[in-house]
């Protein structure tokens, strides 16, 4: 196609033209806007600057805010409250620790910002004690959230809003006497003659061997007329973070208890929050009354336990408000993008009298989820029902906590974990041996008949019942004890075992950072989690690979390997392997076929399972490897024995029924 360029050029000069003529009529209706000055038709989208960035410089008295200029507000401070510190990290001179954690306060809000607890480390590379159990976080418009902070309040009949989150707080008092420490804040809220109507107090109050901060709100009417409050804001735990990088375990939790005594504990994941933040509401239950609320990890926890009143029996100041779950920021923590936390609403039932007050009590568990601790310490609290939803959904409780107080009796003997998985392997193997040896027994008599058994398939084709009645008259006939069944009973027997030790294993914590191999060693160091032979962070990676069926892989793992190993030579050496290839070839097939298929299921399940667990399973198989041998040869003894004093017995038997040989006579002497 020919091109016109005379009239191509001539198109664009008249573009240009046109596009200049446009920018310079615009520029002169709508004239550039100098920097710093507001746009006066589109408004201004920068979120509001977070209050910890509002804080007040020391000397400087903040702004009060209020919604009406001749309301009340709250009292400024002079100036922000030093941090404080209860508790301490530091063991005593007989290496325990007293003090279960260090509470830092922040001064702005009264609340502590973090928690550090003295008896673990976060890493096992750790060289000190600390692990940051609540941390400081930020909400999704950036601003800064802690532990048990006051939100938004409203009074009955005011319209104001009153801010008790930060920079309305002064320190009243700080007492550290043996055995607890205390520390008081206190808020004020003003008339418009800047006189106190609502005093808003918060004590904390930490003891030695408690792991248990007690905080106690009060409110203090220091007016001539009754007061309300109609809501309060309650934050609860903020900054607990990922444990397990195999799968998210983080969730809030809510226990009530039913009428009839039976608990219910309704509980939201992590996960689900970020999928859908609508879902972070937990429903109460109806007729229920609330016993505590919290958040948990795999092994830690931090729940809320609100007081009733001296004359009640009932929390009734929050049993009418619901308590919302939502997720959080953790900038403070590298590798840790959200946490999650709960909050929940207080409301007077009854008007506060003039110059009255009125308090309301907490008890904030912070530490190890370990039922030894709640039974011991906090019993008849049911902390434990934390564990609800964890590891396995058909673990047996019962069995569960069984295999705890097993392990631990062992671990107190042997002083190891790792040894003490295997001494439980070699219980659980002697308990079970008769039922093995007779497993073992039936096995080999069932292969010696399995040409019988075909001739019976042949004959009777088509006619399954007939097969069966008659397959079992063989069996009794050859003192064969239950078929088929009891050469599995004991894998049946051991599939509890292995479901109950998998949570026991899984969400112990005392088998946290506890190794069958010192910590030097790099391999097998923390049997609660993945064996770890090569860690994906020694090429620079920071977050695990999410797999399909696998969940986070940050490791290669050499403990699933084996035991797939051991798997495999269970499979290829049991008896109804051999018994399958004798006699039927279809049969055979599908033995070679679960040859493999069921170590590689058995890789998928369990690649990213605790290393105790594992070392459980193969330590098991391959003494179940070793037992089967033993029987067999114990067996085949016992058979050639019998076979030889058969053969013995029969042989005399012939010689007394023979008839006996003439003896020849002596020769003839001649003389």
């Amino acid at each position: 196609m020919d091109i016109d360029w005379k009239r191509f050029f001539v198109a664009m000069l008249l573009c240009m033209v046109i596009m200049i003529t446009w920018q310079t009529y615009y520029q002169k209706k709508h004239p550039p806007q100098q920097p710093g000055e507001p746009s006066p038709s589109v408004p201004s989208t920068k979120p509001e600057t977070s209050p910890a960035s509002r804080s007040p410089q020391p000397g400087q008295s903040p702004q009060i805010t209020t919604s009406s200029v001749s309301g009340w507000a709250l009292l400024p401070v002079e100036a922000i409250p030093a941090k404080e510190v209860l508790g301490s990290l530091d063991a005593d001179t007989q290496g325990s620790h007293p003090l279960k954690a260090e509470i830092t306060f922040d001064g702005s809000s009264a609340a502590p910002s973090q928690v550090l607890l003295s008896e673990f480390k976060y890493k096992i590379t750790d060289e000190k004690t600390g692990y940051p159990l609540l941390m400081p976080c930020e909400d999704e418009n950036g601003q800064p959230v802690v532990s048990f902070m006051l939100g938004k309040m409203k009074l009955s009949g005011r319209s104001e809003i009153f801010d008790l989150s930060y920079n309305c707080w002064q320190k009243k008092s700080v007492g550290k006497n043996d055995p607890s420490e205390t520390i008081t804040y206190v808020a004020t809220v003003i008339d418009n003659k800047r006189k106190p109507v609502l005093e808003i107090e918060k004590q904390y109050r930490y003891a030695a061997d408690d792991y248990e901060l007690h905080f106690d709100l009060r409110f203090v009417n220091k007016t001539e007329q009754d007061l309300k409050v109609e809501s309060l804001e309650i934050f609860g735990p903020v900054g607990i973070l990922r444990e397990d990088p195999r799968s998210e375990r983080r969730k809030v939790i809510a226990a009530y208890r039913q009428l009839d005594g039976e608990f219910k504990v309704p509980n939201v994941p992590l996960t689900n929050i970020l999928k859908n933040p609508e879902d972070g509401l937990l429903e109460k239950p109806k007729g229920a009354n609330l016993q505590w609320f919290g958040a948990a990890n795999k092994f830690f926890t931090a729940i809320i336990r609100p007081l009733p009143g001296t004359d009640k029996k009932k929390i009734d100041y929050l049993s009418k408000s619901s308590f919302n779950a939502q997720s959080l920021n953790t900038p403070e923590v590298k590798n840790q993008d959200n946490t999650i936390t709960v909050k929940t609403t207080l409301a007077m039932v009854n008007n506060l009298p003039a110059a009255e007050e009125r308090g309301f009590s907490f008890q904030i568990f912070m530490g190890p989820i370990d039922k030894e601790i709640f039974d011991k310490q906090y019993a008849g609290r049911h902390y434990e029902k934390v564990f609800a939803g964890r590891s396995c959904f058909c673990a047996f409780d019962a069995l569960t906590f069984l295999i705890f107080k097993l392990m631990k009796g062992i671990h107190f003997i042997v002083g190891n974990y790792g040894i003490a998985i295997i001494v439980l392997v070699l219980m659980v193997r002697f308990v079970l041996h008769p039922i093995s040896k007779k497993s073992q027994v039936n096995m080999m008599k069932m292969s010696k008949l399995g040409p019988k058994i075909e001739e019976i398939k042949t004959k009777y084709a088509g006619n399954k019942e007939e097969i069966q009645k008659r397959t079992m008259q063989v069996y009794k006939e050859h003192g064969i004890a239950g078929g088929m069944i009891l050469g599995c009973l004991p894998m049946m027997l051991q599939m509890p075992i292995w479901i109950a030790l998998y949570t026991a294993v899984d969400a112990n914590v005392a088998l946290r950072h506890e190794g069958l191999l010192p910590a030097s060693w790099h391999w097998l160091t923390d049997l609660s989690a993945p064996d770890r032979l090569v860690p994906f962070s020694l090429f620079g990676v920071t977050k695990p690979y999410e797999l399909p069926m696998l969940g986070g892989v940050d490791a290669f793992n050499l403990l699933p390997i084996l035991l797939c190993v051991a798997m495999f030579l269970q499979t290829k050496y049991s008896p109804q392997s051999k018994m399958s290839q004798a006699t039927n070839p279809q049969a055979a097939q599908q033995q070679k076929m679960m040859l493999y298929m069921m170590p590689a299921m058995m890789l998928l399940f369990f690649y990213t399972a605790p290393s105790g667990l594992n070392l459980y399973i193969m330590a098991s198989t391959f003494g179940g490897l070793i037992e089967q041998h033993f029987i067999r040869k114990h067996l085949k003894q016992e058979q050639v024995q019998a076979e030889v004093g058969t053969v013995n017995s029969t042989a005399k038997i012939i010689s007394k029924s023979a008839p006996k040989k003439k003896k020849p006579k002596p020769p003839i002497k001649y003389s």
